[in-house]
């Protein structure tokens, strides 16, 4: 089982976690600590624990705005709250990168990943790039651009969901790479650049 973690471990770059549904799923962010938020009363205001994260529809359920930060319920898309809105009451974990391949079998899927970690400037500019535009591709789908999509993309610059590649797959080398093949094969139907290039 993932190791929990305290809030005053994190640092900015970290890719963390937090259970939901009883363990069955995980949802992720990236942790970037001092930062500015929007709070309930449509202020300016800095928070020194802000996480940015990928939201979708239903995966809050605060209609009242958060007095630190503003998150409620209506928000959704890539938002900055403070770290007690992303856990939701829940447990904090840091996600694993360069795991060996060898050692897949003895964790979770949706934990970690066999990639290194970019450089923390570069995982903070994804992400804040994200916010800022308001944008990560297309809406959220639980399949193939989720919140665990949004974080390993600020950290090592590609869209992975082992989380899904695991529960469909199997958290192996095999699963992961059967995952990144149907994966290929969906963004290459949904992409309209690569349908226009495709029909002429």
């Amino acid at each position: 089982m993932p190791k929990k973690r305290q809030p005053d471990s994190l640092r900015p770059g970290d890719h963390i976690y937090s259970d939901r549904c009883l363990k069955v799923y995980y949802h992720h962010g990236i942790y970037v600590g001092k930062a500015t938020a929007t709070n309930s009363r449509n202020e300016q205001v800095q928070i020194n624990d802000a996480v940015i994260h990928f939201m979708g529809v239903n995966k809050s359920n605060s209609q009242t705005p958060c007095e630190r930060c503003g998150h409620s319920s209506r928000r959704i898309g890539v938002v900055i709250t403070c770290l007690d809105c992303f856990l939701k009451g829940k447990s904090l974990y840091v996600y694993e990168y360069d795991v060996p391949y060898l050692k897949l079998r003895f964790k979770r899927s949706g934990t970690c990943s066999v990639h290194p970690s970019r450089p923390v400037d570069e995982v903070l500019d994804t992400a804040f790039g994200c916010l800022r535009d308001e944008n990560f591709g297309e809406k959220y789908k639980f399949f193939f651009n989720n919140c665990e999509d949004f974080a390993t993309r600020c950290k090592i610059g590609e869209s992975m969901s082992n989380q899904l590649a695991g529960l469909l797959f199997g958290f192996s080398l095999p699963g992961i790479a059967a995952y990144g093949f149907v994966k290929g094969i969906y963004e290459g139907f949904t992409d309209p650049e690569a349908q226009e290039s495709g029909g002429n």
